[in-house]
């Protein structure tokens, strides 16, 4: 390895740095929806040069996590109805396919770990001690498992952003009802059958749980325009 190349090796590496800890803290909503980032404040907390500081912020802005404002710096790209609801529409349509996926591909200790996950991150109700997980990534990790690379390149940049709004929404507000926990019950437990009819449908019935208690909570935020947002209504 030349010096030349490796010096450009480490700016990737500290640029990949800078990236993965500010997207971390944006989906966790550490850094929440509409607040301002100063690239100079930023290098600095991140102990990391100016240069892969601004490189990360540009690879974040074409992931639609942050956008830069003129003389202002750069934003957290915030949470609205329309995005949540762009969002979770184009998560129905490719989660079914990745549901089966994970039951052909993956292993018994993998579906078992998205369990443990999936109950971390949404406990649900009734209300207890324990609380959200926002540090896990199940959504990441079930497509990381589905066992197609090519699928998991293209869905982990969604399944990031799925996670970064119910993140947001279970922040707001206590999150899910008894029905959620039903649903992910029997989501959990077709895929522990490995069903491959009954577990995406399962799956869909949870999302659309999500959907209706994210619609909820949006629509009482002052911050969030009123687009209406298409989801199933659940009993």
């Amino acid at each position: 390895m030349t010096e030349g190349s490796g010096r450009q090796t480490e700016a990737r590496s500290m640029s990949d740095k800078a990236y993965e800890t500010v997207r971390d803290a944006i989906v966790r909503c550490e850094l929440a929806p509409g607040a301002w980032i100063k690239a100079s404040e930023l290098s600095e907390s991140l102990g990391l040069g100016r240069t892969p500081t601004t490189q990360a912020l540009q690879r974040l802005e074409a992931a639609g996590f942050t956008r830069p404002v003129k003389r202002k710096g750069w934003q957290v790209t915030p949470v609205t109805l329309q995005s949540v609801h762009d969002i979770l529409e184009a998560f129905e349509m490719t989660a079914p396919g990745l549901v089966a996926l994970i039951i052909r591909n993956a292993s018994d200790e993998q579906v078992a770990t998205l369990g443990k996950m999936l109950t971390r991150w949404v406990p649900g109700r009734p209300v207890s001690d324990v609380k959200p997980d926002l540090t896990v990534a199940p959504i990441r990790y079930a497509v990381q498992i589905c066992g197609n690379p090519v699928i998991t390149g293209m869905s982990l940049p969604l399944a990031t952003h799925v996670e970064r709004v119910f993140n947001f929404g279970m922040l707001q507000d206590h999150f899910m009802d008894p029905v959620y926990v039903r649903r992910r019950n029997a989501f959990l437990e077709a895929m522990a059958v490995r069903d491959e009819k009954r577990a995406p449908e399962a799956f869909l019935k949870v999302l659309h749980v999500g959907a209706a208690e994210l619609n909820r909570i949006l629509q009482g935020a002052q911050s969030i325009r009123s687009v209406p947002l298409h989801i199933e209504h659940v009993s």
